[in-house]
């Protein structure tokens, strides 16, 4: 149920949202809805990274993936059984997050999702049991679990230090990561828009403009 401190939130974020951002919102990214590979790889390498091109940033990464797989990136047992240091020579990319390769958090991933069952990206359906294989390996939080979801299709907020920054910007005062996440969904609800298209106009004006002034 909402409280109606979650409404005037909703509200207050809604206004802020037509002045920094207009009335048209940028169409979302397609994502990876075909592709579960893909997907883990995307919401893994991105934490603390430039999104970049297609020969640098997490969009290189993925590409170098896919390129590996011939374009055909659904199948997680695949990911599961590729050592860290191959993917990681694969993806040319050493970066670390939770004093880990990033690589290793993708492998570790993968095993954990195969093993609840988890393999195609058809069979993902947001249930408790996929997250709380996902949140088993250091280096997964709730925050990659929204954004891994959104990548197969899945309508949500990443509310990743971007998104946190343009919400507390709009409310005045600092709001935690599920506080946006809640709040943003709540105005994309409201909008009958997809969250996902809501989250990345915010993510892309937050980045662009700095939220300066």
């Amino acid at each position: 149920m909402t409280t109606p401190s979650q409404h005037s939130d909703a509200g207050t974020l809604d206004r802020f949202v037509v002045a920094t951002l207009g009335d048209r919102l940028p169409e979302q990214p397609p994502g990876w809805p075909n592709e579960i590979e893909a997907a883990l790889l995307d919401s893994i390498f991105s934490i603390r990274a430039r999104y970049g091109s297609e020969t640098n940033g997490v969009r290189a990464v993925v590409n170098r993936w896919r390129n590996h797989r011939d374009n055909r990136a659904d199948d997680l047992g695949i990911l599961s059984k590729t050592s860290p240091d191959e993917l990681a020579r694969i993806a040319m990319n050493s970066s670390r997050a939770s004093g880990r390769l990033k690589a290793a958090i993708v492998v570790d991933a993968a095993a954990a999702l195969v093993g609840v069952g988890l393999v195609h990206a058809n069979q993902f359906d947001l249930s408790q049991q996929h997250k709380r294989a996902y949140l088993s390996v250091k280096g997964c939080g709730p925050v990659t679990w929204s954004y891994f979801g959104m990548l197969l299709g899945f309508p949500d907020v990443k509310a990743d230090t971007w998104i946190v920054r343009y919400v507390s910007k709009a409310l005045g005062r600092q709001t935690s990561s599920t506080e946006a996440q809640r709040i943003v969904n709540h105005v994309a609800q409201q909008r009958e828009i997809s969250a996902t298209q809501l989250d990345h106009a915010i993510w892309q004006y937050a980045r662009k403009t700095g939220l300066r002034g």
